[in-house]
């Protein structure tokens, strides 16, 4: 668990919350086993439930929205997790209209990165520049430098190498650093989301898992 808390510097500038209940839609596996990890922690907790739904490894943003949309409307669904906070987990590759799918997708918490989840990855091991753009494969050869074996999608046991072996914060605070570049340039995912690349707003929810994690027996 060492990787997964935060700093006591840290953790004393948040201000403290119960995470709660929680279900995420992710585009894939790749992201459903990163919030798995987090969740195998946290879900000792009684209080807490944190529920990660996948949809397939082929999906994109679209389908993502498509199928919570779906399964939010299922009656036993909605019974049992219409009071929980919904997080929509998706890259900004595709579709086309991923700018309209975000703004379709406004009753959903967003955690989406630019291109890739891997983007957001591979922060745990560098810090990026928004200057410099970076696609599918560089984002994975950088992200392969860093393993003990090329990078694969879908790869549970590479995730839980990234994790332990990545620095989380260091993840945290690049994603924060590209944050306000953009915002400094007045851009924002809403209408401008192609323009921001490289991108991740995953640090905002990790963030508060991590802080969850590190207060749990306090």
């Amino acid at each position: 668990m060492a990787r997964t808390i935060l700093s006591p510097q840290r953790c004393s500038e948040m201000v403290p919350l119960n995470i709660g209940h929680v279900i995420l839609f992710c585009e894939g596996p790749t992201e459903k086993h990163y919030f798995d990890y987090f969740a195998e922690i946290l879900n000792s907790k009684k209080y807490n439930d944190l529920r990660v739904v996948t949809e397939s490894a082929e999906g994109n943003a679209q389908q993502v929205l498509n199928y919570a949309h779906d399964y939010m409307a299922d009656d036993d669904n909605q019974l049992k997790y219409g009071r929980y906070a919904q997080y929509l987990v998706f890259d900004c590759d595709a579709p086309p209209t991923i700018q309209r799918v975000i703004q379709n997708a406004k009753e959903y918490e967003l955690l989406v990165s630019n291109h890739f989840f891997e983007t957001w990855l591979l922060m745990h091991f560098e810090d990026l520049e928004p200057t410099i753009k970076l696609g599918k494969k560089k984002t994975f050869e950088q992200l392969s430098n860093h393993l003990t074996s090329p990078y694969e999608k879908a790869n549970k046991g590479i995730i839980r190498e990234i994790l332990q072996n990545g620095n989380i914060e260091k993840a945290i605070d690049n994603a924060k650093k590209l944050e306000r570049f953009y915002m400094d340039a007045n851009l924002k995912i809403d209408s401008d989301i192609k323009k921001m690349n490289p991108y991740s707003s995953v640090y905002r929810f990790v963030e508060v898992l991590l802080f969850e994690i590190s207060t749990m027996n306090s």
